[in-house]
């Protein structure tokens, strides 16, 4: 009877499993299948959308090439030069009026000429115009935008096109004195002129309704799904059975077989095959533990070296604290280990690798002293102190603070200025001081040398590093310059003396973020805590062009030290 109880026990055990995982795996068909058709249904619609709308705007655009090329230079020869008719000889104007006129049939199909700076109100851009009209003023490249877009809470496919002053367009968009005067007597002298030929004029838009479409092709997926709950049921009864007859009752009779050879130990085993084949596992998995019980702590070990907690993230990888694991002769060290993702890419590899040449070749007060190598890691003097960021959290340093920092770090970017490094991002995460103020530099992971290949530019990536300390020219990707470390030292005295960044990190875009910096002037609310002379060799380090920076930071060392001699005195 004991016997019996068993098998029966753990036949139904397993055939509810199974049941349970069939369903699941059958709802999840259903599921994927009306995801995939609702996918495919979505695909066609956006295809057909998307034909609508570019032909709609090629529409437009040939009724603006018919103005500027036939109507515009036939009403000249009738009016004269000077007329300026703009009902028959503003491309805007018409292409708006005829879409108008075309959106009273079709009144969903939305048609918009868009621009930062429009003579006619109605087309200023609004918030996502605004993303487009940068999207395509950062590469002039791009002719074509097609995307889905949320208006009034509906869903529109859109399609937009660029389109560019030229030099007949500055007759109405150039000098306002230019202008004619029916435009002025118009729109007014403010808005919309001041441009140049090249210049972005705006952007012309057709959007087409694709709301109702989608709910449909949802809803036909949704009854696809309905449609395949009770063919599931009827497979899975199927399925039942043929497990039923091809698992369950062998499987049934080979428990009762082996609880008939083992009665004597039939209270202390499991209820079925599955769940003694678990309490098998889970013996070898606490054996396997005893067996590895002292060696949890084995990762942590690099030889003959313990790492310890992270004191920094560099670019290209970590530094920890760490401790020799000699009992009798502890002694602190450094140990730099490389990003898994650096040591699996070659190109980051390669940044790695010129990393740890520099920390192994370079000597200099303000490096951490090397001590070995051990494959992908680096062991270095101990670190003590804290990082210039966590110091600069609390507000502007001190006067002999400043001045203890920038000379140790001016001398430091000298030294490897003169022996053809540049580092490239000179941060305040990366640069430690000790109860004694000593600076240390922790990391070079984006350093290039004009003794190796710089990897970053054989693989022509972008810039590489924060941009909040880049020079203008590192921004547009030009490496190797040793001014561009001169520029981020004026970052960092910039935000020793005021407590804040001459930048914001708002920027969208690469050009944004150039023009930015291009404009830079100190704040008003700054010039406080600055002399006229520190504004002066800000200014001058901050400068958007190389040629008029300081041309060796020397020059800057001794034009602070000058300062600082003075401020003292």
């Amino acid at each position: 009877m004991t016997i019996k109880r068993h098998g029966k026990a753990s036949t139904t055990n397993l055939k509810q499993r199974f049941l349970l995982w069939s369903s699941l795996i059958l709802i999840s068909g259903g599921l994927l299948l009306s995801l995939l058709s609702f996918w495919n249904t979505r695909r066609l619609l956006m295809a057909e959308a998307m034909d609508k709308s570019e032909v709609l705007l090629q529409e437009v655009e040939a009724i603006r090439s018919y103005v500027k090329k036939e109507l515009r230079p036939k009403m000249v020869e009738l009016h004269g030069k000077d007329a300026f008719i703009i009902e028959a000889m503003s491309t805007t104007y018409i292409s708006t009026t005829i879409m108008d006129t075309f959106a009273q049939s079709m009144p969903n199909y939305i048609y918009r000429r868009a621009s930062f700076n429009p003579l006619n109100p109605r087309n200023l851009a609004d918030p996502f115009e605004e993303k487009m009209l940068d999207w395509f003023e950062e590469d002039k490249a791009r002719t074509f935008y097609q995307g889905i877009v949320k208006k009034n809470g509906e869903s529109f496919f859109i399609s937009m096109i660029p389109d560019y002053f030229t030099e007949p367009c500055l007759r109405c968009h150039g000098k306002v004195e230019d202008a004619p005067q029916s435009l002025i007597d118009r729109y007014g002298s403010i808005n919309g002129f001041r441009f140049q030929v090249g210049d972005l004029a705006g952007i012309n838009s057709v959007a087409i309704p694709v709301s109702a479409s989608l709910r449909a092709a949802w809803q036909g997926s949704l009854v696809l799904f309905i449609m395949t709950v009770p063919a599931s049921l009827l497979l899975l009864w199927l399925l039942n059975l043929l497990f039923q007859r091809l698992v369950i009752e062998r499987l049934g009779s080979m428990l009762s077989l082996m609880k008939e050879k083992k009665k004597e130990t039939d209270a202390e085993q499991p209820g079925d095959e599955l769940d003694a084949l678990r309490a098998s596992l889970g013996s070898l998995q606490q054996y396997v533990h005893s067996a590895r019980k002292g060696s949890s702590l084995q990762p942590n070990f690099i030889n003959g070296y313990v790492a310890g907690t992270p004191i920094i993230a560099g670019a290209m990888s970590w530094l920890y604290r760490g401790y020799t694991a000699t009992a009798d002769n502890r002694e602190n060290v450094a140990i730099k280990i490389g990003f898994d993702e650096a040591l699996q890419n070659p190109l980051y590899r390669a940044c790695f690798e010129t990393e740890l040449h520099l920390f192994e070749t370079l000597s200099h007060p303000c490096l951490p002293r090397f001590r070995e190598r051990i494959g992908d890691v680096v062991i270095l003097d101990a670190i003590a102190g804290e990082s210039l960021s966590s110091l600069l959290e609390k507000g502007p340093l001190q006067e002999p603070l400043v001045q203890r920092i920038f000379s140790q770090l001016c001398d430091l970017t000298s030294h490897m200025h003169a022996t053809g490094i540049v580092h490239h991002d000179l941060r305040p995460q990366i640069l430690h001081l000790d109860k004694n103020k000593k600076l240390t530099l922790l990391d070079m992971g984006l350093a290039s040398s004009d003794q190796q290949p710089d990897p970053i530019v054989a693989a022509g990536l972008g810039p590489q590093g924060d941009f909040l300390y880049m020079a203008p020219e590192q921004i547009q990707g030009k490496r190797g310059d040793p001014r561009s470390d001169i520029y981020t030292i004026g970052v960092l005295l910039y935000l020793a003396n005021t407590g804040k960044l001459p930048f914001s990190s708002k920027q969208r875009s690469i050009q944004k973020w150039v023009q930015q910096k291009v404009k830079f002037v100190v704040q008003k609310e700054d010039e406080e805590a600055l002399s006229p002379k520190m504004i002066a060799i800000i200014t001058k380090s901050l400068s958007n062009t190389p040629e008029k920076r300081y041309q060796w930071v020397e020059d800057l060392q001794e034009d602070l030290e000058k300062e600082f001699l003075r401020m003292n005195s």
